[in-house]
């Protein structure tokens, strides 16, 4: 399998980002709950910090502190897709269920 590479990410409104891959799928993830859980995340509680995100080198990774090994938070790219695909699947089927049910 062709490992995922990100092509790019933003932050959008706190705390959301949309990730772009070399590949053109995109898809937008919210990390309130990882942010709000975990206590690796507390540094994006900061919004400024949050709006430092940056794609690492070769695309292989997203996050924050990239250049400081062992303090940065970083995604991978793989399990990253997966999000954002099954995000794809989950509003293509909750669309096909409402146009389903209207029909009927």
């Amino acid at each position: 399998m062709k490992q995922s590479r990100i092509a790019s990410v933003e932050p959008l409104d706190y705390p959301t980002v949309r990730v772009i891959f070399e590949d053109g799928l995109s898809g937008v993830l919210d990390l309130s709950e990882m942010i709000a859980r975990r206590p690796i995340f507390g540094p994006l509680k900061d919004e400024a910090y949050f709006k430092t995100v940056a794609v690492g080198e070769g695309g292989h990774t997203f996050g924050w502190n990239l250049g400081d090994p062992g303090h940065e938070i970083d995604f991978c790219p793989d399990a990253t897709r997966i999000e954002v695909e099954t995000a794809i699947v989950e509003a293509m089927a909750h669309r096909f269920e409402a146009t389903r049910a209207a029909a009927e």
